[in-house]
Formats: C-alpha cells, structure tokens, sequence
C-alpha cells in the first residue's frame, strides 16, 4: 500500500480537513501517501492541515502542495498527480463523500489490472447512503445525456470524485490536461477512452455532504461549456508532432547551436529573456554559485558573471553546445555535460538556478524541476522561461525537440508540483503573438509554410533594433499573454525540503 498514492484536493476547507485526516489516519490509507493540494484557500485550510496531520503522525510521509491561487479542482488534481510517487495514483474529494474503503477498492482494481479505475454512483450495486437533492441528480443525468450526445464518453458517471491510475496512464492522462476546473474528469476519461485504456467500472458507497464546493447554476454551465469545448478540441492525447523522446538526446541540430553561437548575446529574442533574469536577479543575494541548465552557447553565464557571482557552471547535454561555449567562458565559469534530471552538484550547494527554454524538452518536467529543487539551497530563486500556447504549436517545436508548449496556469503547477514557493510566471513577447496566431491560424499560413514568428528579423540590423525596442516596451508593460513565459520561484526554507 506504500505503493499508492491519494491526492486530495482542496479549496476552503478549515471546518473539514481535520476531521478528513482522522478518518485517514484512522484507515488502512495512513500507510499510502497522502498528497493534500490546497487551491488557493483563504480561510486557513493549509494551517489546520498541518495541525492535524502532526497530531496524527502523518506529517512525515504526506505531501502538502499550494497553488498561487484559486485555479479550479482539475488543476489542483493534476498538481497532485503530478507530484505523486505511487505506482496506483488516486484522486479523492475532501470531504470524503466516498469513504476510505472504496479509496482502497479503485486502487486494489489498478493493481489487479485496470489502467483507470472510475467509482461510479450509477452503478445497479452501489450503495447511496445520502443521495443528492433531486433537483442535482436530475442536472447529473442531463450532463451525462450531454456527454454521450457529444460523443465523448459513454460512462454513467463521470462526476464521482474518485479515480485511480497506474501512474503511466495518470501521466499520458495529466499532462494534457486543459481543463482547470469540474469538467476535468471529462476530459480524462474522453482521453482514456480514445487511447483505448482499460477502464474498470466500479460500484461504490457514497454519501452527498451538504456543503459541498458545486454550486449547480454556475458551476453547471461552465462544465457544459467545458463539455462543448472539449468534444471541439477532439481531447487530443498529446500534442502534434510531441512524440515521447528519451532525456539523454538534446533534440537540436548541430546546426542550430552554430546559429545560436554567432547571434544570441546580440538578438532581442535572446536578450528579451536574459533582461528579465538580470532585473529578477538585481537585488538578489548571496551572490555565491550561480548554475544556468542547458546553457547552450553560453550567452547566460555572461549575464551571471556580470551581476557578480563568485563561481558559475553551465550544464548542457550537448557536447557541441559545449564546445561552443567553452571559446569564450567569462572568467571563474566552468561548463559540465549533465541532464537536467542529475545533476552533478551537491544538494543544497547552489544560490540560484537559471533553466531558459529547457523543461519544455523533457519528457518529465516535474522530475527535473524536483531536481533544481534538490541542489537549490533552502530560499534560493530559481528562474525558467518555456514557450507558451498549445495553438501556437508548429514544426519549429518540432525541430527542436520541444515536448509541450504551457500555459501560465500550468507552468505554475508544474513548479508547485515539484516542491517551489512564491511561484510567479508572467508572459512575454506579447507583440508575437498577433503574428504566431496569423502564421498558425489563418491561410496566411499556406504561404509562410508554417514559417516560425519567433524566427522573424533574424536578418538584419534595422529589424533586430526595432526587435529590441518593442521587447522593452513589451517588458515594461506587462501584458497577460505572450509567446513566452518567464517564472521565478523558491525552494522553502522548510529544512526537510523538497518532497
């Protein structure tokens, strides 16, 4: 049972959550981890969890995850999911409307089998202690009439809050995941459906808690809403062109790091991203070991030598990137061929960690950020960028070995997945993202032949100067979308540190 993991999700649950971790503590789940993801609550949730889960012993082994703010349970299962160990991954509701038994019955299915296992109310044998009012039994039916007429699911309940995984189907599920908040299991299991998963329907015993965080009206026509928008979109099972690649290959062209090598430190869509690093680092201290992952040609460790660290070593898996780098190393820097996953430095040993456009690469974003979060000394700032928009995905991401393209929200959980605090993302190359949506989504298209928007005033002088005038004027204003994304976070000072 030490195998499984149950993620609990969170949003305002002060007057419960003591009561819940009893009743965990209390059943054969206390030898499982616990993996409590807070969504942004303001009534002191996270404070009398950690109350109760010390009383009850369970503090040494149970994750406590927070998300920046209120994102919608889909987000803060998937932070959840994300971050969880266990080769059965579990997700169930707060307030534990289905008890801890059947929590045990979903993930002994996975065991025996099933890639997803669903506890179903409309099961002929399970057992409804406390049914829901009509009125909401009537509103369940009709969204499931409204699923099966999309097409997406033929399920008889897909609401139910628990579900369990194998873990390699909970990341094929997850790390797709669009749908932050009630429709989530929607669009997970319109996913397993289409991949041809096994699916295990099971009965379950289940009980309506009158306070629960539905509030049918609303919460009704955003997950039908969700529901159109997911039958739209097809729930794709992966990005185009995303095809799982092995950590140990850089995915670029010689070619492209020579390119590099010659315009980076000069290029405004280089220098854009280092401007933010040098501004996000210009009040930081100790200024002691300074350490940028995948450091391509180099152009970052210049920026670190600049702001004053004492010693500075670049990682990259490419050996010509490598090489490249090493014609012109600022003084006191050194260079090492590492995977962002293992790094060869020493846990706690380094002030702060610079990764620019390299976890979009990994086939595991979260394992490398856990990582970062392991040599980070406890308060130490790590600072990434990644490209953002799924429908800004073209055959550049594809020559580049990119896995994924993010979003705001989900870069933020990712982060917060791996252990980070005073996680904060913000966009950049605002004034791209009119040109990408052309170039991607319009006829303009067929005749650029998917020509990439981050490549344009490659060329000359005049255009890289103006490239240089809007990034600064992007910089200062701040705009809530970009081509770009760029965040900076914290290990805790928690000694016990990452999880």
């Amino acid at each position: 049972m030490s195998a499984w993991s149950i993620v609990v999700p969170m949003f305002q649950e002060a007057g419960r959550i003591e009561r819940t971790v009893r009743t965990l503590a209390s059943s054969e789940l206390a030898e499982a981890e616990l993996v409590f993801v807070d969504d942004g609550s303001t009534d002191g949730t996270v404070e009398v969890l950690r109350v109760a889960l010390a009383e009850t012993g369970l503090a040494g082994t149970a994750q406590v995850l927070q998300l920046p703010r209120n994102l919608g349970k889909g987000a803060a299962v998937r932070t959840g999911v994300l971050a969880a160990h266990g080769a059965v991954i579990a997700f169930v509701d707060a307030d534990l409307s289905s008890p801890p038994e059947a929590v045990v019955e979903v993930c002994r299915a996975v065991e025996a089998g099933a890639q997803v296992a669903v506890a179903s109310r409309g099961h002929a044998t399970s057992d409804l202690v406390v049914r829901q009012p009509g009125s909401r039994e009537a509103a369940g039916k009709s969204f499931n009439r409204l699923l099966r007429r999309l097409g997406l699911t033929a399920l008889p309940d897909t609401q139910c809050g628990l579900k369990a995984f194998d873990r390699a189907s909970a990341r094929l599920l997850f790390l797709p995941l669009r749908t932050r908040r009630f429709a989530f299991d929607v669009e997970v299991l319109a996913r397993a459906e289409r991949l041809g998963l096994t699916i295990e329907v099971l009965p379950t015993r289940w009980a309506h808690v009158e306070q629960s965080r539905v509030a049918p009206l609303r919460d009704g026509a955003r997950m039908a809403f969700d529901a159109l928008r997911i039958a739209w979109a097809g729930a794709r099972p992966d990005l185009p062109g995303a095809a799982a690649r092995p950590s140990d290959d850089s995915g670029m062209a010689v070619d492209t790091f020579d390119v590099m090598h010659r315009v980076e430190r000069e290029h405004w869509w280089f220098s854009a991203k280092r401007r933010l690093l040098t501004d996000a680092l210009a009040t930081e201290g100790p200024r002691g070991l300074a350490v940028d992952v995948g450091c391509g040609t180099g152009a970052v460790l210049d920026e670190l030598a600049a702001l004053g660290y004492d010693r500075i070593v670049g990682t990259d898996l490419d050996p010509h990137a490598l090489r490249l780098t090493a014609t012109r190393l600022p003084r006191g820097a050194v260079v090492a061929r590492a995977v962002a996953e293992a790094l060869p430095l020493p846990s706690s040993s380094v002030d702060v960690l610079s990764s620019l456009d390299v976890v979009e690469h990994l086939s595991d974003d979260v394992l490398a950020l856990r990582e970062y979060a392991r040599v980070l000394r406890p308060g130490a700032r790590l600072l990434l960028s990644v490209p953002a928009y799924t429908w800004a995905w073209s055959e550049h991401d594809v020559a580049l070995g990119h896995e994924r393209r993010y979003l705001r929200a989900q870069l933020e959980e990712v982060v917060t997945a791996a252990g980070f605090v005073e996680v904060q993302a913000r966009y950049f190359h605002s004034w791209l993202v009119p040109l990408a949506f052309g170039l991607r989504k319009t006829p303009l298209r067929r005749l650029v032949q998917d020509l990439p928007a981050e490549s344009v005033s490659m060329g000359g002088a005049r255009q890289n100067a103006v490239g240089h005038r809007l990034a600064a004027l992007d910089r200062g204003l701040g705009l809530p979308f970009g081509l770009s994304l760029f965040l900076t976070a914290r290990r805790p000072l928690d000694p016990a540190g990452p999880p």
